[in-house]
């Protein structure tokens, strides 16, 4: 079988998965995930994904006729070959997609081991064929515990706000957002106040039995609460100016990402939707494959210190484009 990543991630002709050109993306079309760069819609593919990812892809008014809801670990059948979806622990309806054929092909899309608030971590797939997303394979980063993050965020705000300031936490408006919504309830019995996309995606977290306790939808009702949570590339300098004039308040704010560095000269918190290195080491080496294809980030990085620590044939996939899998063996 032909594996590529001429678009996305592409078996021979059998299927698309998370195609980066909607209209080159053939007949059968996986969606691991409602993040935009996952998520792209034509009008003459099969779309194939997961009630909760198509629920959210409708608040951006990402739509098509042809999408069919996939449960999780329920086989399709394509030609010679098996295909389900299975729990990635990403984002809310996020899935590994596992390919039954003459080999187990397993692609992990984006995904995390670690246990959140909200979900479970990724289910770790036996494959012959590993496919994972390696954004952040190199050593250097490696992610505390989530409870440890948890705690570094409510002490944080809960120092500022009994300054009598005004806090606001800046978290991508699928996913991160309705992470920061419940640790602000949970941890600091506060209703935030959330941006309308912010919005959109919790009330759908919500219709899926995700529970986020009570927030605010932001309406010039800025002096209803201490906390605005907000998609980070919202968040500047002016906008911060901006706040504190219109409420009279001193306004802080940080942002929730797994990048080591300040956003924007704002404090950031190391609460990250991905695998750290050391958790993408660990898919590997229980997943055991005989051949691992690495993509996004530090691709070649990480297929280097596969090879290296693990002994197992390991490669980026952009490397492999066109090629035959009978080239690994």
């Amino acid at each position: 079988m032909k594996i590529s990543a001429e678009n996305g991630v592409v078996l021979e002709k059998l299927l698309c998965i998370d195609p980066r050109n909607s209209r080159k993306a053939g007949k059968n079309v996986f969606i691991t995930h409602a993040h935009s760069d996952h998520a792209k819609i034509n009008g003459h593919s099969n779309y194939f994904m997961s009630k909760e990812t198509h629920s959210l892809l409708k608040t951006r008014k990402i739509n098509s006729s042809r999408v069919k809801e996939l449960e999780q670990k329920k086989k399709e059948e394509f030609e010679n070959a098996r295909i389900s979806l299975h729990r990635s622990g990403h984002i809310l309806g996020s899935s590994q997609v596992l390919i039954e054929a003459e080999k187990n092909y397993v692609v992990t899309s984006d995904f995390k081991l670690q246990d959140s608030l909200l979900f479970k971590g990724a289910e770790i797939l036996p494959s012959d064929v590993l496919i994972i997303e390696s954004t952040f394979g190199l050593p250097e980063y490696v992610f505390p515990e989530r409870e440890a993050v948890y705690r570094e965020i409510t002490k944080w705000a809960k120092e500022r706000i009994q300054r009598k300031n005004f806090v606001v936490l800046g978290g991508y408006s699928i996913g991160k957002a309705q992470e920061l919504t419940r640790i602000v309830n949970e941890f600091l019995g506060i209703a935030p106040i959330v941006h309308e996309t912010v919005y959109n995606s919790n009330k759908v977290y919500e219709e899926h039995g995700v529970k986020l306790g009570p927030y605010l939808k932001l309406d010039h009702n800025l002096k209803e609460s201490n906390i605005l949570i907000m998609p980070p590339q919202l968040i500047s300098m002016d906008l911060v100016h901006a706040l504190s004039i219109s409420i009279g308040r001193k306004v802080e704010a940080a942002i929730a990402t797994g990048w080591n560095y300040s956003f924007n000269g704002f404090k950031s918190f190391p609460l990250s939707d991905h695998s750290d290195f050391n958790q993408l080491m660990q898919y590997v080496k229980e997943s055991n494959p005989k051949n691992v294809f690495t993509m996004h980030g530090f691709a070649e990085e990480f297929a280097h210190s596969v090879k290296r620590k693990l002994g197992i044939n390991a490669r980026p996939l952009s490397e492999s484009a066109q090629c035959t899998l009978n080239e690994f063996d």
